[in-house]
């Protein structure tokens, strides 16, 4: 099925700009670094430890629901959109963030991706599937 293919290759394509936002994020530069350290901190401030673990068990679960929606395993389609919302709500607790463009790009990409998965799970044929 031609969904299917387009479906696969989303998530593919997810999982690429999810290791570009990582590389990007290793290599800040030094001002944009400056500025976010400047930023009123979130919510999440008073817990850095809680809130870098959380951040770690999320990416390493959004890696695994990736692998089992790309095999079509049924508890993958609630548990993306778990972490999607997740995600959301971490990044709203955790106060103002500054993007280098490059950054600032591959994180609109990866909404439009997520989002574009999250209709084609829940909307389109894809969802008989799990």
């Amino acid at each position: 099925m031609e969904i299917e293919k387009i479906f696969k290759n989303l998530i593919l394509i997810d999982f690429g700009v999810l290791i570009l936002i990582v590389i990007s994020s290793l290599y800040q530069p030094q001002e944009i670094t400056n500025m976010s350290d400047a930023l009123n901190d979130g919510l999440l401030s008073n817990f850095e430890d809680i809130s870098r673990i959380i951040s770690l068990v999320l990416f390493f679960l959004y890696l695994i629901t990736l692998n089992l929606l790309y095999r079509f395993i049924y508890y993958g389609k609630p548990l993306y959109l778990f972490l999607i919302i997740s995600g959301l709500l971490l990044n709203y607790l955790s106060g103002s963030v500054v993007y280098s463009s490059f950054s600032g790009l591959l994180d609109q990409v990866g909404g439009i991706i997520s989002g574009a998965i999250l209709i084609l799970l829940y909307y389109s044929p894809i969802k008989n599937n799990f």
